[in-house]
């Protein structure tokens, strides 16, 4: 049995997806948790997005930054196909893109989601995985991973004019990287590990009297291993769904927000109905849109989380993602009329 099988499925619909750092649900795990990379920037990443070339510059483990865009390093592309609705006047597009150098390989996926009216008026995300020298692309326990989160309505310099009361609920989509090591109770697969993407829906809620804001992907609809694969150029098609399924976890979410909309926080809860967690640790962290809906909220919350779990087995897991979540009114804009469009 072949130790190290490897998937990669890439996010469907309208999920946006990935990374994050090492909190803490309490006290370490008694099993232990790899190290991860050191705290990633998912809103300082440089992009843009001009004359219809997008460019992305991440940093590298070695301190130094890779710049790939969409002329010379794409592997692939695709329209983004997006089953629930999309904003009017909106266009998105997803780009598969690989950049092989002498001090390794960068393997990056990005979509980005721009205004047909105003392209300055664009939300770019995604991930890479970042590799050292001479490690093929199925080796990605070798590879550092990071998440992108960038656009004018993120900007820090113009942060958004938050309510002083009232609630707002959020409803958009969490993606990423999901790994797997598998423990004793597996048979011939323990120690083996796996790597899929994953798709999830992320609900939301903003208190801004209590300048709070609670959510759980999970909980509306189970967490899916995405159905179709981006990444055939360098893994195959028809690799097997790992066997232990992100179906039946919950990941439950707890911030408190500054008046710049910021939130960074540790409160991660990570729930399964059928396997003992012995314990979790993580982060989560994002940024409220400056950009008011029509009952003048922020239209949008994005952020990232990181999270790992471990179970009496010895198995452990981990979700890497980031999300994107509407407010109602911004997916179904009001029409002439005052009539919500469906």
């Amino acid at each position: 049995m072949q130790k190290h099988r490897v998937i990669m499925v890439v996010m469907a619909g309208w999920i946006m997806a990935l990374s994050g750092c090492l909190g803490s649900g309490g006290s370490l795990p008694d099993i232990p948790i790899p190290e991860l990379m050191p705290e990633p920037q998912p809103f300082q990443v440089q992009t843009s997005l001009v004359d219809g070339v997008f460019s992305v510059t991440v940093p590298t483990e070695d301190g130094r930054t890779r710049t790939l865009n969409t002329i010379r390093d794409v592997e692939d592309t695709y329209g983004r196909f997006l089953p629930r609705p999309v904003r009017p006047n909106h266009s998105s597009r997803e780009w598969l893109l690989v950049d092989n150098h002498y001090d390794g390989r960068v393997l990056l996926y990005a979509v980005v989601d721009w205004d047909n009216a105003d392209t300055t008026d664009y939300l770019a995300a995604g991930w890479w995985l970042a590799y050292p020298p001479n490690v093929p692309v199925w080796g990605f326990e070798a590879a550092t991973r990071g998440v992108f989160l960038d656009g004018p309505e993120l900007n820090p310099a113009n942060p958004p004019d938050l309510p002083l009361t009232g609630t707002a609920t959020y409803v958009g989509g969490m993606g990423g990287l999901y790994t797997y090591q598998y423990g004793r109770n597996w048979g011939e697969l323990a120690d083996a590990s796996e790597i899929a993407e994953f798709a999830g829906t992320v609900l939301l809620t903003a208190d801004f009297d209590q300048n709070r804001l609670t959510g759980c992907m999970g909980c509306v609809e189970p967490i899916e291993i995405a159905p179709r694969t981006h990444l055939f150029a360098v893994i195959p098609r028809g690799t097997p769904d790992p066997a232990a399924l992100p179906a039946d976890y919950d990941l439950h979410f707890e911030a408190s927000f500054g008046a710049n909309g910021a939130f960074e926080d540790t409160a991660i809860t990570v729930m399964h109905p059928d396997r003992t967690i012995t314990n979790y640790a993580g982060t989560w962290q994002g940024q409220f849109s400056n950009v008011p809906d029509v009952d003048g909220n922020p239209r949008r919350v994005v952020g990232s989380t990181d999270v790992h779990f471990a179970e009496d087995d010895g198995s452990q897991g981990r979700f890497t993602g980031i999300f994107d979540a509407l407010t109602p009114p911004t997916f179904t804009p009001p029409d002439d009329n005052g009539v919500p469009t469906q």
